[in-house]
């Protein structure tokens, strides 16, 4: 585990942000083995929350995608686009469709959790995990926000790191904090 997750702060900052991070990079966000299950069993709960792009999207490639290093990740609406399953709100900001209809009680699952832990991203190393934080240009105002309202990355991600790793090992991470 790094341990910039004890020592360095960090706050999403969606006004300042605009949800980036759903639209930026080369590929969708990384899924574990059973979320495109899960994906798959929930679409038709999920179809009418995403974008008629990410409907058409996920009709042609399917719910969840390989990319160019083999990783299963969630569809691009079109190459270097948004999430199939992102929206844009009113005011221009990128969210979850996944999480809208979550948050409306319309399915059980939350998001793909490299989502929900981001800017943590795991790396599985046989049967364990390292923790690592990713630091990218476009969180520059999360970092900012963060130091601000003094929120290590760990506590500001507090409920995905219980949901994917347990409440003991959060406690853990609290622990090690202390000690800092």
């Amino acid at each position: 585990m790094s341990s910039e997750l004890l020592t360095c702060c960090f706050c999403c900052d969606l006004s300042a942000c605009a949800g980036v991070c759903c639209v930026y990079g080369d590929s969708g966000a990384p899924l574990e083995k059973n979320e495109e299950k899960v994906l798959q069993l929930e679409l038709p709960q999920l179809y009418s929350y995403l974008t008629p792009k990410g409907q058409k999207a996920i009709d042609r490639q399917g719910v969840a995608v390989y990319d160019s290093d083999d990783d299963l990740v969630t569809p691009l609406v079109a190459d270097g686009e948004e999430c199939a399953y992102s929206y844009f709100s009113e005011n221009g900001t990128c969210l979850c469709a996944i999480e809208k209809a979550f948050l409306e009680h319309k399915t059980t699952y939350r998001k793909p959790i490299s989502c929900h832990l981001y800017p943590i991203r795991v790396r599985r190393l046989g049967s364990n995990f390292a923790l690592n934080y990713d630091r990218q240009g476009m969180c520059r105002c999360a970092r900012s926000l963060g130091k601000k309202d003094n929120i290590p990355v760990f506590r500001f991600l507090k409920e995905p790191i219980i949901r994917k790793f347990g409440e003991i090992f959060y406690e853990q991470l609290e622990a090690a904090y202390k000690l800092l």
